[in-house]
């Protein structure tokens, strides 16, 4: 995670300088195929801006890049598609709920 300008002690694991932070972000954005961003506006639009529309695998198909918003907040999930991330996919809940629905999902008992 990269911290903010406005953060006076992030946490040991943030990175403070903001380029450094910015192209850890998009090395990890190029090998993604799925990326929700959750309850944290600023980081998922700045994600949004360096999330192409595809992804180009290794056998040279081209793979689309699902990206979704979860939030409370309306104005934070309509943030990212004003933005120009057209492809992305808000959802209005709170983030433990969808959590806690998405592990339920995925790891059925």
């Amino acid at each position: 995670m990269n911290g903010s300008i406005r953060d006076d002690r992030p946490l040991p694991e943030v990175l403070e300088h903001t380029y450094i932070g910015q192209d850890t972000m998009r090395k990890h954005i190029r090998k993604a195929t799925t990326v929700i961003g959750m309850a944290t506006t600023l980081h998922t639009i700045a994600t949004g801006n360096m999330t192409p529309v595809f992804r180009v695998m290794a056998d040279g198909t081209k793979r689309p890049i699902y990206f979704y918003i979860v939030d409370t907040a309306e104005f934070a999930v309509n943030k990212l598609s004003d933005r120009g991330s057209l492809g992305s996919k808000g959802i209005v809940t709170n983030v433990q709920d969808f959590v806690i629905n998405l592990c339920k999902g995925l790891c059925p008992k």
